[in-house]
């Protein structure tokens, strides 16, 4: 029984230094299926029972992060008609040792993905994330981060060691400290999960790869994100031309989704 409403739209760009595009998206099964797309949109406003949207942006040598990236984004259509909330271990498990066998394929070229991953049901949402890409509610003009990086200098932070500010030029600021990528015997693979949150009417989601929050400021996200002139298509490409307009370093993903009734 379809008991939600949303109006979503995606962007993905490759950026202005960069000449391949490493980001893939994942939204209710579609994704990037082409490695040399380097940019793409869409809007799906299709009525569901659930909804699944994730980010994913890959990091390795030559093509290795674009192809990280792209199994992570395929083996989540293999849990489209799951409960995610159930299925999510399962899920990170095969992703991640498809990525590693593709790695020992690769003769040991490491590769891998972030993942920001946000599914909506039973009128409620739960994010989950591996990594940097992140994941933004907007409520009543509000800005909330429902993820966790997973990143040395955010370890740091937690210890007391480095403040917001420094962190921002801190130059282990994307070393990762957990992806999609990882050898079993190295780490286990923790996602960071948010409670889970009661949607209402007009929240607003944002999920993003960092080529997005390296290059615009949180409160210049929210206030693209609650300029109420602009729909979901609007935002998603205000804040992927201003990520562009401060410097565009890396590739952008963005997947806006607005909850319409």
């Amino acid at each position: 029984m379809i008991n939600i409403k949303v109006e979503c739209t995606v962007i993905t760009h490759v950026g202005l230094v960069r000449g391949n595009n490493e980001d893939n998206f994942f939204i209710n099964g579609r994704c990037k299926s082409d490695n040399t797309v380097t940019a793409e949109g869409f809007i799906d406003n299709t009525p569901r029972d659930s909804y699944i949207y994730a980010v994913c942006d890959g990091m390795g040598g030559e093509s290795a992060g674009e192809v990280a990236s792209m199994i992570a984004a395929k083996v989540l259509m293999e849990y489209m008609s799951t409960d995610i909330r159930h299925t999510v271990s399962s899920y990170i498990q095969k992703a991640n040792k498809y990525i590693c066998d593709e790695i020992t394929a690769n003769n040991g070229v490491r590769s891998g993905t972030t993942l920001a991953l946000l599914y909506i049901r039973d009128n409620k949402a739960t994010s989950y994330n591996l990594g940097d890409s992140r994941i933004y509610l907007l409520r009543k003009g509000d800005l909330y981060l429902l993820t966790e990086d997973h990143t040395e200098v955010q370890r740091l932070i937690k210890m007391g060691m480095l403040d917001e500010e420094s962190a921002r030029h801190h130059k282990s600021r994307n070393k990762l400290t957990q992806h999609l990528g990882i050898f079993p015997d190295e780490l286990i693979i923790e996602p960071h999960v948010s409670k889970e949150i009661k949607l209402k009417k007009d929240d607003i989601f944002l999920i993003c790869s960092d080529g997005l929050t390296d290059m615009v400021c949180d409160d210049d996200i929210a206030d693209i994100m609650a300029d109420k002139n602009l729909d979901t298509s609007g935002v998603a490409k205000e804040l992927s031309a201003t990520a562009q307009e401060n410097g565009g370093k890396d590739n952008t993903t963005v997947i806006v989704v607005k909850i319409t009734k």
